[in-house]
């Protein structure tokens, strides 16, 4: 008689614990054991507890290789989900063979678990094995499905899909306070406080591997309700008219007022800040360095004169490699909205920039669009105080459209789902980059999900406050996703090419290229362990089949990106 010890884990999560039955079966070398009940006195299985059960077998299993854990009904009570940590098994040998899960196993079902020992593909050779790994994909891409949002859109996950799976893994992400329209087939709803409809389909049903977390749409929703009710209650929200004076905008950060806020509010309109914004504000990744102007900025010497001061002159200043410009050649083309009646504008400046001896990035002229001309006037710092702030203010409302839109939810949000995506479709669980990268995933779906059916919706806040709206918004990331290269990935590639490597007071690029030294030793170092050389690479069926997911959703197959999917 050989006895094996499982010790299991239940999540702390809220109601993470079950009373249904749970069955395990210990799959070795040597044989399997027989199906098993895990009880024991009192409650089994309550969110937080650790149990320890025995396991009785007529000999012993060699290697354990697979635990099945089976979920079935306990009397006549009705099916809830459960979320297991981990179980860990010690063998009589004492042999521990841990089995990670963490994971929602919902209804009655039986799932299969590997130890947590990372495996290749080329490291598995046992038939039981290799054919787990197929079964366990093959289960994922049922779930999560690709979807297109907008054409030219990177790949998104199809929540509605999951509305097709049964009843009993269906459950509710939050409640909502039913809208005054109760006959809208749509199941739109209003969230208290809320200025807009939530498409509550959208946001309630996920597979129960990546459960969205009731906690974090809450922190999500709730963070956003008072900020909006009162923006709402000074009559900021629903605003229709013109800003009356400067002042007034103090208005908006009256309940949120920081060191940061008060310090912009007294410095934003200086030249020094201005440019200092370009380097440590909310989207330092504009610059590029110059060695010679571009035909569409006929910028003379002679106007620029006055900045520079003596001693120098503007072609010097260009070989001298002190000469940037943030160019937002992107909203040339951009669909304006109308709001209230009114059709909005948008310009697509050029901004020439000056590193000057202090070490201070100040701008030296602006076009506020892509062709020159009698109709397109360069501003100058020597213009009048007035039309050389208005040029100033339309460049950083032009900096707000290309960082919401393309540097912040192409790059950090949709992007980084398509990866998410591939992970979960194309690399089991005991995958050495499935493990690497997963727990970096957490809540993306869930925040994309939701920024969706809240902010990018026909009529949701996109449409209410900006002046491209959606149907702007929609063009600007296709057209940043053209033209978007796997160097824009890599942070150092990514300055380099920009040409900002040596630029004084640049703490994003400094503190950035701290970050991803980190990040580089310690992925480099799990990388290649299980990948020692190139064709190891190449040899990984299901890491070429992640890297082609990517290629094709995230990239949509473009070879301009950079990215092939074939092994190199």
């Amino acid at each position: 008689m050989a006895v094996y010890c499982v010790r299991v884990t239940t999540g702390s999560y809220l109601m993470a614990g079950t009373l249904d039955n749970i069955f395990v079966t210990l799959v070795g070398t040597c044989g399997e054991s027989p199906k098993q009940r895990l009880d024991r006195l009192g409650r089994d299985f309550a969110p937080g507890s650790v149990q320890k059960y025995k396991v009785r077998c007529s000999a012993e299993l060699g290697e354990l290789l697979l635990l099945r854990l089976h979920k079935e009904r306990y009397a006549f009570l009705s099916t809830d989900s459960w979320y297991c940590s981990r179980i860990r098994v010690t063998a009589p040998d004492g042999t521990l063979s841990q089995f990670p899960c963490y994971q929602w196993i919902e209804g009655y079902c039986t799932i299969e678990l590997r130890p947590g020992t990372a495996r290749t593909i080329c490291q598995d050779s046992l038939p039981l094995l290799l054919d787990h790994r197929k079964r366990e994909l093959q289960a994922r891409q049922e779930c999560y499905r690709w979807k297109v949002y907008a054409p030219g859109f990177p790949g998104i996950i199809d929540v509605r899909s999951f509305e097709e799976m049964e009843s009993d893994k269906k459950f509710a992400l939050t409640k909502t306070t039913p809208c005054a329209d109760q006959g809208n087939s749509s199941g739109n709803r209003y969230l208290p406080g809320f200025p807009m409809k939530i498409d509550i389909p959208s946001l309630l049903y996920m597979e129960p591997n990546i459960r969205y977390s009731a906690t974090k749409t809450t922190s999500l929703l709730f963070n956003a309700i008072p900020a909006s009710l009162g923006m709402k209650l000074r009559g900021l929200l629903d605003r229709k008219g013109s800003w009356k004076r400067l002042g007034d905008i103090r208005n908006i950060l009256r309940c949120h007022k920081t060191i940061t806020s008060e310090y912009v509010t007294e410095h934003w309109r200086e030249d020094h800040f201005f440019g200092y914004q370009y380097l440590n504000g909310v989207n330092p990744v504009m610059l590029h360095c110059l060695s010679s102007l571009p035909s569409k900025l006929p910028v003379t010497h002679d106007m620029v004169a006055p900045v520079l001061g003596p001693g120098t002159c503007l072609q010097t200043e260009l070989e001298k490699g002190n000469i940037f410009l943030a160019d937002y050649w992107i909203l040339a083309e951009v669909p304006v909205h109308c709001l209230n009646g009114r059709t909005q504008y948008v310009a697509a400046p050029l901004c020439l920039l000056w590193l000057n001896p202090q070490g201070a990035l100040v701008p030296l002229a602006i076009q506020l669009s892509q062709t020159p001309g009698p109709n397109s006037p360069i501003f100058l710092p020597t213009d009048s105080d007035w039309d050389w702030l208005l040029a100033k203010t339309w460049v950083r409302n032009s900096e707000f459209l290309v960082h919401e839109n393309n540097t912040h939810f192409l790059c950090t949000h949709l992007l980084c789902e398509a990866f998410a995506m591939a992970t979960l479709r194309q690399l089991p669980l005991c995958h050495p980059i499935y493990k690497l990268l997963l727990p970096h995933t957490r809540y993306t779906l869930q925040v994309n999900t939701i920024a969706r059916a809240t902010l990018l919706n026909p009529e949701g806040l996109v449409d209410k406050v900006t002046s491209i709206g959606r149907q702007g918004l929609l063009y600007l990331m296709s057209t940043g996703l053209a033209h978007f290269t796997y160097t824009n990935f890599c942070l150092p590639d990514s300055l380099r090419a920009r040409g900002v490597l040596a630029i004084p007071n640049y703490h994003y690029r400094d503190d950035g290229l701290k970050i991803w030294a980190a990040i580089e030793s310690f992925v480099s170092e799990i990388v290649g362990y299980y990948y020692p050389g190139d064709t190891s690479v190449q040899q990984d069926s299901e890491l070429q089949a992640w890297v082609g997911e990517i290629f094709a959703q995230a990239f949509l197959g473009r070879e301009s990106s950079g990215k092939s999917p074939e092994p190199r």
